[in-house]
């Protein structure tokens, strides 16, 4: 077989971005989701800046008019921690807001990896989070965003054209601007050359068969010195690529075409790749790269004011021939273009999965042309007569030359019928390439309901959700600031038992997957039936005759008159030794405590029927352990129970107080501290009193939740204890919420 090599010489086009005539496969999902009670979560990460002639002068040569946004670089972090699978991005754009509906997406193989070329070993970067959807109220749109710790980068396509949103160069942290593409100024062509091998394609190739790809093509990207240099580090060098893979592949898929990321290699270290053209970069790649982590291989760089790729390199015996090289422009004149990068990337993958250019004589059954772009601009490829030229309101298709003549490639328009049909039944054919698996995107559980209401107990239902290993249960009744959790529910449905008896409650799902955690879903209502509740576990009234109950359930209990008092007893074990006990729903005032036969370990006693809680992180295991409960100066409820749970778990729950453990540093009363830092197994986060409940979060470098803790509020100093011994090496985020204030703050774990 003969392989040509393709070379598109990029640089700015002119085109009225993204108007499309019907909606593609990405608008059809969201329309799905919407459709299936899909719930999108507003967000609000810029706030309109006000411009300034610092700024101005930024953009004011490039682009005839922006609005420049300013990140919310603490909301920004919040959404890498919570990683939301449906998101509603509101932003703002000329006195109006711009409302994308987007779903998360997993852009990247469940073993993807960065590596840099210094050491050869993989590095912690985090690959941001990545949506695609639609804007809202625009049929037929297409987005994709991509969110960073301190970047945003998206495109919006619209029927009026093309909005593209990044940071300026030269500002501030977290500047941005958006803008329409139609806007900017310097609207010069590329020159683009290819070497045609004058065959056509076979008709059953151009014949549609399967809607999309039923297999993946996975990509290995390698990042060229001169990006690295551009970038400032491996991290940003890998935000950048990462975000515009997204862009890429959201154009596939809105084809139905499946491709995923498997590595990204970045040099971080002067490279073999010197060269000044793309054929000489490429010849470069080829010669140096000699296997490679994916099924095409993809070389990146600031040189050659173009792309240049390997025409049907799937399955290719040699890896030379499955690769492509693209000169990729992150920004013109501080402005943000990431259309030209895109097209480029996207044009050139296209070559590699088998797609000539549509002005070239090989298409439609009969050896003839798609369209007449290539010629229009004085380009031919075969002796066949010109195809029709398509007008700006139009557009081409990503692998014509439509952007040499003015009539622009409107991203909408996708690959259109026959290089799709092409490339999506060369990938199905492909015997190398096997079906796409990616980390699935966590989804929120829907379908929430309850039966089996009795005056103490409630059967809670909700709907599987796909991907999903278990379930997190959160319910109260509504007057409660504090939610019950129930962890580990593999199964759909839970009875709540122990409630009090006519009272409203609320509880929320979420499901957890292997790539991470859902958000809860939204609060469902139920009022428990009126009537006086049973104490089961009577007599149980002295130490000696404490009852044996199961752990990680809701139990009730009844202090039933004056003088009465509970006890109960439960074991821990060698991989659940660490406890927590919560009484609550209370009658009157009661108190808690714990022991370890007859010595006292820990006592909860708040005032009134404010829920109780203790918490005891211990290496000790024990049979003996015991609760006891008893009303306050003779407190009870002759006809309400109170709901006891006792848990256990393989890492420590949040400690009240500072007793015990390792050695604390000087910290001011109001000052959030961590330590050790780094921590190779157990780090403490020591907290200041708070009146409002406390949540605090472990993510790893991609988001990911690792380890989650939660308290009451707290009356004196708090150190919560997190085991880190079973986690990887590297860098990790701590996120502390009391109240209405979030922090965050960087943890390196190193065994």
């Amino acid at each position: 077989m003969r392989y040509i090599l393709i070379s598109f010489q990029l640089a700015l086009f002119t085109t009225t971005v993204l108007a499309q005539s019907g909606p593609g496969q990405v608008a059809q999902r969201i329309g799905d989701l919407r459709g299936s009670g899909g719930t999108f979560q507003p967000v609000t990460l810029f706030a309109e800046a006000s411009r300034t002639a610092a700024t101005d002068a930024l953009w004011d040569r490039t682009i005839a008019d922006a609005e420049v946004l300013q990140l919310q670089l603490a909301g920004a972090a919040a959404l890498l921690l919570e990683g939301p699978a449906l998101v509603a991005f509101e932003l703002p754009f000329w006195n109006g807001t711009v409302i994308l509906d987007v779903e998360r997406v997993s852009i990247a193989t469940d073993d993807f990896s960065v590596v840099q070329a210094s050491s050869g070993a993989p590095v912690v970067a985090s690959p941001g989070l990545h949506f695609r959807g639609v804007q809202r109220g625009e049929p037929g749109s297409v987005v994709s965003i991509s969110v960073f710790g301190n970047e945003v980068m998206a495109l919006i396509s619209t029927n009026e054209g093309n909005l593209e949103l990044g940071r300026l160069e030269g500002a501030a942290e977290g500047v941005h601007v958006l803008y329409r593409s139609a806007d900017l100024f310097d609207k010069s062509g590329p020159a683009c050359s290819t070497e045609d091998d004058g065959l056509p394609y076979a008709t059953d190739l151009l014949e549609p068969g399967y809607p999309k790809t039923v297999k993946c093509v996975r990509f290995y990207w390698e990042v060229n010195y001169d990006i690295f240099q551009g970038k400032g580090s491996v991290a940003n060098a890998t935000s950048y690529v990462t975000g515009l893979f997204n862009q890429s592949a959201t154009l596939y898929a809105n084809d139905g075409i499946s491709v995923l990321l498997q590595e990204v290699f970045v040099w971080d270290v002067p490279s073999p790749y010197t060269g000044t053209t793309t054929s000489a970069l490429l010849t470069q790649f080829g010669d140096y790269r000699t296997s490679f982590n994916g099924d095409l291989a993809h070389l990146l760089g600031y040189v050659g004011n173009g792309g240049v790729a390997w025409l049907n390199g799937l399955c290719n015996s040699q890896a030379r021939y499955k690769m492509a090289y693209s000169d990729v422009n992150s920004t013109f004149q501080n402005v943000p273009v990431y259309s030209w990068s895109v097209e480029v990337v996207t044009h050139e993958q296209g070559h590699l999965m088998g797609s000539k250019h549509t002005h070239a004589c090989a298409w439609n059954g009969n050896n003839t042309a798609i369209d007449g772009c290539g010629p229009a601009a004085g380009y031919t490829e075969g002796a066949c007569a010109a195809g029709p030229v398509p007008s700006s309101a139009v557009g081409g298709t990503i692998m014509s030359y439509c952007h040499l003549i003015g009539a622009g490639i409107n991203f909408n328009n996708g690959f259109g019928p026959q290089p799709k049909t092409l490339i999506t039944n060369n990938v199905n054919g492909a015997a190398c390439l096997t079906a796409c698996v990616a980390p699935p995107v966590c989804g929120v559980p829907t379908g929430l309901s309850t039966s089996s209401i009795t005056s103490t107990s409630a059967s809670l239902t909700w709907a599987a959700v796909a991907g999903a290993t278990s379930y997190t249960l959160q319910w109260k009744p509504t007057t409660a600031t504090i939610f019950n959790t129930v962890t580990g529910l593999t199964t759909t449905t839970h009875t709540l038992s122990g409630l009090a008896p006519n009272t409203a409650h609320h509880f929320q799902v979420l499901a957890v997957c292997a790539s991470g955690s859902s958000t809860y879903s939204s609060l469902t209502a139920f009022t428990t039936m009126g009537g006086s509740c049973s104490d089961v576990y009577e007599p149980n009234g002295t130490n000696s005759t404490a009852v044996v109950v199961p752990v990680n359930s809701i139990l009730s209990g009844k202090i039933g008159a004056d003088g009465d008092i509970d006890w109960y007893r439960f074991s821990n074990t060698t991989t659940q030794r660490n406890i927590k006990v919560s009484l609550t729903n209370l009658p009157a005032n009661y108190q808690l405590r714990l022991y370890r036969s007859n010595t006292l370990l820990a006592t909860s006693a708040n005032t009134g029927t404010t829920s109780e809680q203790i918490i005891y992180n211990t290496s000790t295991v024990a049979t003996n352990y015991k609760v006891k409960v008893n009303g306050a100066s003779g407190a009870f409820s002759a006809t309400q129970c109170y709901t006891l749970t006792v848990q256990i778990g393989q890492s420590p729950f949040s400690m009240q107080g500072m007793e015990g453990g390792d050695t604390e540093p000087m910290v001011e009363d109001d000052v959030i501290s961590i330590y050790p830092n780094p921590a190779s197994d157990v780090v403490n986060i020591v907290l200041p009193a708070s009146e409002v409940p406390s949540t605090i979060d472990v993510l790893d470098a991609t988001g990911r939740v690792v380890d989650s803790f939660g308290s009451g509020a707290i009356d004196v100093t708090t150190r919560l204890t997190f085991d880190m011994s079973d986690k990887p090496e590297g860098m990790y985020l701590v996120r502390v919420v009391q109240g209405d204030e979030s922090t965050l703050h960087r943890l390196v774990v190193a065994h």
